[in-house]
């Protein structure tokens, strides 16, 4: 079960609005990080558009999911806002949106091909400056067929490749320009080309770049035969050139240059008001692929989040039960769709019953799939005949040599026999477990604590045994209980738990006493999974 590379760059395509510029997060193992203007935050980034905590990163099943924290000003993926708490796959490509501040996303294997900057033009020799629109004439007739054209084409694509491949020829075809590229920001210095009318590595003038991010339409002239002395206008043979962003919402994701060069005629006039229709064509057909590609991801995990939990409830007991002189009460609430906890309940033979709950490190498909593999198996074994504490280490032994060393279960699990009064209780690492008995206050139940399955090979686990009384309940559950936190990032706690099960009588109403009261304490959705026993012995 060994998860795919977690190899993810962010590269600032734009520098803060205070400070030094920030360095690109380069991340390789898999974990959450956060993102913010606080100096405490994993990838600081001092602008003041960017909260103290503004997202965070997490890598789950070779994925990274992107999250906003409530953050003053939004997180964004290609221009389109992010719905606070809830997590969103981000892809190669993407860029990101911390407020204004904006990055791009670099993951896996791929590396992008980057196109490099000439030297900047200097010496007064050349200018670049906004295009006043209101004077720009109409196109030619062979500009307004090659319009046409394109916005036939664009209403077809799916893809942000296929729409800077239709830009690239509609520009080609109007004007004629033998140089037509389309690129996005990787970082702050390079560019990654989309497309190209030319098959060799474009380069571009950086000012030309970042005078359209921040003009919107720009054109370069070349200030006389004397700039022909600045040394990258000699090599490059440049007469004139035009750049204006493809934008989606407000946000520059890619630019439209293009340039005359040597013995070539300067660009006309009526070239800039057609590249300019031809980049509010192609940002409007980015916003649809874009907002297409953010739903159909958002779909995809909706899909395998659900297909999970059906799988998880087929694998769980019903919710109440009995079993010989047994009865329980249990409920499970998944955090996100698809809960990382476990729990079972089922008979060994006439007068002994097994029972075992636990908790999956991590959430979401990945935390299902080990809770799935946990539970059979040690379910197979104790029913195979294999002592509790041998049972239990058999599975951690498995759990070590064939996962992720990052995943890991807590566990706690018993064995009631009704024919001597005595409950087996073993503990891996878990530590939430109350022994109510009919009269008297309800108590924590020590038990000697064992590594969680996984971390250890060679774990040894212990058999603890302890007598009950008639009618005496036993009440375990997940971590999701005690570490919930409130708004003022109280966690419930573990004496909080106690006196939920003190408000309660019948396992029914100690389980639902204990999650109603949790759910108070939350104001608002769980932050993790919570899943609640409680079994009755007669």
């Amino acid at each position: 079960m060994a998860s795919r590379p977690a190899h993810l760059t962010l590269r600032p395509t734009a520098r803060p609005s205070e400070g030094d510029p920030v360095a690109a997060l380069v991340l390789s193992d898999p974990g959450t990080f956060v993102i913010g203007r606080s100096s405490e935050a994993d990838w600081a980034i001092p602008d003041q558009s960017v909260s103290r905590r503004h997202a965070s990163l997490t890598h789950r099943d070779g994925v990274w999911y992107l999250a906003d924290l409530e953050s003053r000003h939004g997180t964004s993926i290609n221009g389109k806002k992010l719905d606070p708490g809830r997590p969103v796959a981000i892809e190669h490509g993407d860029q990101i949106g911390f407020g204004v501040w904006m990055c791009r996303c670099q993951s896996g294997s791929r590396r992008p091909g980057v196109t490099t900057p000439f030297a900047d033009l200097g010496g007064g020799l050349a200018s670049i400056s906004a295009i006043d629109t209101t004077r720009l004439s109409g196109v030619a007739q062979h500009g307004l067929e090659a319009l046409l054209a394109l916005t036939h084409k664009l209403d077809q694509v799916r893809l942000e490749s296929e729409i800077a491949e239709a830009v690239v020829e509609a520009v080609a075809v109007a004007t004629g320009c033998q140089r037509v590229v389309v690129t996005r920001p990787v970082s702050g210095d390079e560019f990654e080309t989309l497309a190209a009318n030319t098959p060799e590595p474009a380069v571009l003038s950086q000012s030309l770049i970042e005078a359209a991010s921040r003009e919107g339409l720009v054109e370069l002239r070349v200030a006389g035969t004397q700039a022909m002395q600045a040394h990258s206008i000699m090599e490059l043979s440049i007469r004139s050139a035009i750049c204006t962003p493809i934008k989606s919402g407000d946000t520059p994701a890619a630019f439209l240059t293009l340039d005359t060069r040597d013995s070539e005629r300067v660009l006309p006039s009526d070239a800039a008001a057609f590249c300019q229709s031809v980049a509010q064509l192609a940002g409007m057909a980015l916003e649809r692929v874009q907002a297409a590609e953010l739903a159909a991801r958002h779909a995809q995990l909706q899909d395998d989040l659900s297909a999970a939990r059906r799988a998880q409830e087929l694998l769980s007991p019903k919710s109440t039960g009995k079993i010989g002189r047994v009865s329980y009460v249990f409920e499970s609430h998944p955090g996100r769709v698809v809960a990382g906890d476990l729990f079972d309940i089922f008979a060994l033979d006439d007068t002994r019953t097994a029972f075992f709950l636990g908790d999956v490190s991590g959430k979401g498909v990945g935390a299902a799939v080990l809770m799935a593999a946990a539970q059979s198996q040690l379910r197979t074994c104790l029913l195979s005949g294999q002592a509790l504490a041998d049972a239990i280490a058999a599975v951690n032994f498995d759990l070590f040599n064939r996962t992720d060393p990052s995943k890991f279960v807590t566990l706690i699990a018993g064995v009631i026999d009704t024919g001597c009064g005595s409950l087996e209780i073993v503990d891996a690492g878990h530590g939430l477990c109350i022994l109510a008995p009919t009269a008297g206050a309800p108590t924590r139940l020590e038990a000697p604590n064992g590594y969680p399955l996984g971390v250890a090979g060679d774990g040894e686990y212990e058999a603890h045994s302890v007598r009950f009384t008639d009618g005496c309940r036993v009440v375990v559950f997940s971590d999701g209980a005690v570490e919930q936190a409130n708004a003022d990032s109280k966690q419930f706690g573990f004496d909080a738990v106690i006196r939920s099960v003190t408000r309660g009588g019948e396992p029914a109403d100690i389980t639902n006493a204990i999650v109603e009261d949790v759910r108070a304490h939350a104001c608002g959705e769980l932050a993790d999974d919570l899943t609640v026993a409680t079994i009755r012995i007669e």
